[in-house]
């Protein structure tokens, strides 16, 4: 889960801009954070939805709240649904180092025949709190394998396939790629943002410190002191005492 900045409320003229509708905030939030999900980091190639981090149903003083908004796909959306989501229980994208907090396992899926499914676990690191990031997982359907004939959940499928893609890169990167260098990268980039999951490439390029700076600057709005720079670049806690 990629750690965002939302930023501070956008402006009309000068004045902080207010809404009727919580969904005219979507353009603003495409703006600032880009076209993905907030919690799966999958693609929103279609109708991103405007999610309320705090729910609005038990919170309705944060309906219309700037600071309480996020993109979400559907599933995300609607598992996440009107259930307590918070700083205290759940790490959430625009207030923790949420890629320190999660990690992904490849496991075959449970009832369709050689595929294989990609989902979200907690990451083994002293930092995490694996009960609150289990709860993460858990309020979102981070580590669902949905298969139906509907086919209203494929995260898990499509995270696999950015998986195998940023897989095939970095194999392309280990035998010829670091050579050319930039325009390489350049590449890989438009590959990745167009797959979306950003810890995935990430996490697949753990040790090359060019390509995660160029990862971090071309997803918008990550949140660019999560990750050290004096380490390679590597994950570290955002909110001392936290993560």
């Amino acid at each position: 889960m990629r750690p965002v900045v939302r930023g501070s409320v956008p402006l009309v003229a000068g004045v902080a801009k207010t809404v009727s509708d919580y969904k005219d905030w979507r353009l603003d939030l495409l703006g600032r954070i880009g076209n993905y999900c907030s919690y799966c980091n999958m693609v929103l190639n279609d109708s991103p939805q405007v999610e309320h981090v705090s729910p609005k149903a038990p919170n309705p003083g944060l309906t219309l709240t700037w600071d309480n908004m996020l993109l979400a796909c559907g599933p995300c959306n609607r598992t996440k649904d009107d259930d307590p989501f918070d700083i205290a229980t759940h790490y959430i994208p625009d207030y923790h180092n949420t890629h320190l907090a999660f990690s992904f396992k490849v496991v075959d899926h449970p009832t369709k025949r050689n595929q294989k499914a990609c989902i979200i676990i907690p990451r083994n690191d002293p930092a995490v709190d694996p009960a609150k990031a289990q709860a993460t997982i858990d309020r979102c359907g981070l580590d669902a394998t949905t298969y139906n004939v509907r086919a209203t959940d494929l995260r898990w499928k499509y995270r696999y396939e950015a998986l195998v893609t940023a897989q095939l890169w970095r194999s392309d990167w280990d035998k010829w790629g670091s050579g050319i260098g930039a325009p390489f990268v350049d590449l890989l980039l438009t590959a990745a943002t167009g797959k979306g999951f950003f810890s995935i490439w990430f996490d697949v390029f753990h040790d090359v410190r060019d390509i995660k700076i160029a990862l971090i600057h071309e997803f918008e709005n990550t949140h660019a002191p999560s990750f050290d720079p004096g380490s390679d670049f590597d994950p570290i806690v955002r909110v001392v005492g936290d993560l």
